[in-house]
């Protein structure tokens, strides 16, 4: 038996799982790397996940000693996680996450009866020793999308240049080559900034339904129009005033607003995806859309209709499926290590 971490900044999610990677039982607990940094250490966290790897050990019928490898990735590798762990410099391969994989042993795991490994992270190249804000624009890392894009390739194939947008917290647009390599990332933070405009502004009244249950609405082509063209014209920052005037001085739904709302940020989205070029990076032949229907749709209709990318473009919407990747992702690089 093989378990899975998935260490995030607000949830942690723990899988048990078998050496062919199908899930058996999984639980979650709200806990993260932002309790370390609320808390100025990481014993609560550490506390958590050996409580909650137990929970899912004791549900199973599973003990501790049947075990074969516990394996990780993502901010658990951090500063905020267990043990901070260098990222790798892009360009990255398979067997370059696989080599770099690091056992995690005594006081610095969560519990030493398991035996913890970490998948490393990786970062845009760059030349640490100038400290040049020269480079900033070109700088970007990652920290458990790595993870991801290996399960990706192992279960959509591999030897195929792609482009990954991961649509979570964070917007990242990851390039990988014919050679499986991951070449870098361009990140955004579009995903906090719009739980921040809906918690934290005047505009969350107007884009939020009253029915708290009801899902973000379909897709609204007139509403992706209107956004592409003001954003484009006067900036994103204008362009999240505009719910505001549809609601109090046009005769408009939530629905529309919030569609609004969401394709402006998509919009801004593109910029980032814009660098591509600029940093030496393909689109490639097929693109995979990771994250909710609702923004998949939206990014799918940008990247068709406006900027004509000719690519294959896939969208893996749900949850158990991209949970998935990270699982198969981490199973695929143990066993290149000889770990499984």
């Amino acid at each position: 038996m093989i378990l899975t971490i998935d260490c995030g900044t607000t949830n942690s999610r723990v899988y048990l799982v078998n050496t062919t990677g199908e899930i058996l039982l999984w639980k979650s607990r709200k806990v993260g790397v932002k309790d370390t940094a609320l808390r100025g250490s990481n014993a609560f966290l550490k506390e958590e996940l050996k409580a909650l790897t137990e929970e899912v050990l004791t549900e199973a019928g599973v003990s501790k000693a049947q075990i074969r490898l516990v394996i990780s990735s993502g901010m658990i590798t951090s500063e905020l996680g267990l043990i901070e762990l260098p990222h790798l410099f892009a360009p990255v391969s398979m067997e370059d996450l696989a080599g770099s994989i690091t056992r995690v042993d005594g006081e610095e795991s969560f519990d030493p009866d398991l035996p913890l490994y970490l998948i490393r992270g990786v970062k845009n190249p760059y030349h640490p020793e100038r400290n040049d804000l020269a480079e900033l624009a070109r700088l970007d890392f990652m920290r458990g999308e790595e993870t991801q894009v290996a399960g990706l390739l192992q279960l959509y194939g591999s030897g195929i240049s792609t482009t990954v947008i991961n649509l979570s917290s964070h917007t990242k647009c990851i390039p990988i080559d014919q050679r499986d390599r991951i070449l870098g990332s361009v990140t955004t933070l579009s995903g906090q900034v719009f739980e921040a405009l809906m918690k934290e502004t005047f505009i969350g009244k107007s884009v939020a339904s009253q029915d708290t249950s009801e899902e973000s609405p379909p897709f609204d082509p007139e509403m992706a129009e209107l956004a592409y063209e003001i954003v484009r014209e006067a900036g994103l920052l204008r362009g999240f005033v505009m719910p505001r005037f549809m609601d109090v001085l046009l005769r408009t739904t939530w629905q529309q607003r919030r569609k609004f709302v969401e394709s402006a940020l998509a919009v801004d989205d593109l910029l980032a995806l814009g660098l591509f070029p600029k940093f030496g990076f393909s689109y490639g032949e097929r693109i995979f859309l990771v994250g909710p229907q609702a923004r998949c749709e939206i990014f799918q209709y940008y990247l068709k209709e406006k900027l004509r990318i000719p690519a294959t473009i896939h969208s893996l919407s749900d949850p158990m499926e991209i949970s998935l990747l990270a699982v198969r992702g981490a199973l695929y690089l143990a066993a290149k290590r000889g770990l499984v």
